[in-house]
């Protein structure tokens, strides 16, 4: 080993020696919090049985036909997610930090963006209908079989 890979190796060493006591309350509180938000969203899922979501993006090649095409024909109860821009701007008034846990857990399945979810039994389920969405949109062809397809999930 060479003295400047080595130098280098020490500096790097004594600057994570000298930040561990910064480093070691910040994970630790990182930790708790994320524990919280989990303890939260849970209990969220628990008092909102039922509750439905729509989540879509606001995507150059969709989002013109979601509006016009989908949402007018959602259940009204049904609570809409535009995410916008490249930070995700949500829409998501007071409960703002649970939902956004509940548009991460949507990210998990399988498929992206629009997803269907509901509240079942204390967890979200969730589709994707990204694939007959645009497949829709390259024919041409209206919603309806999507519309279909998101009813039959919410009444399931």
């Amino acid at each position: 080993m060479r003295i400047g890979e080595l130098f280098i190796i020490i500096l790097f060493g004594l600057i994570i020696i000298a930040l561990l006591p910064v480093l070691l309350p910040v994970a630790a509180c990182l930790y708790v919090k994320a524990k919280f938000d989990n303890v939260r969203f849970k209990r969220y899922l628990n008092d909102h049985e039922g509750q439905t979501f729509f989540a879509y993006t606001d995507k150059q090649s969709s989002q013109k036909y979601v509006e016009t095409e989908i949402l007018p024909f959602l259940p009204p109860e049904t609570r809409i997610f535009h995410l916008a821009g490249k930070k995700g701007r949500y829409n998501m008034r007071d409960d703002f930090g649970l939902l956004t846990h509940a548009v991460g857990t949507m990210r998990k399945t399988k498929g992206g963006f629009p997803y269907i979810s509901k509240i079942v039994e204390g967890e979200l389920s969730t589709e994707s209908i990204n694939n007959r969405l645009y497949r829709a949109i390259r024919r041409g062809v209206g919603a309806g079989e999507i519309i279909k397809r998101v009813i039959k999930f919410y009444a399931s």
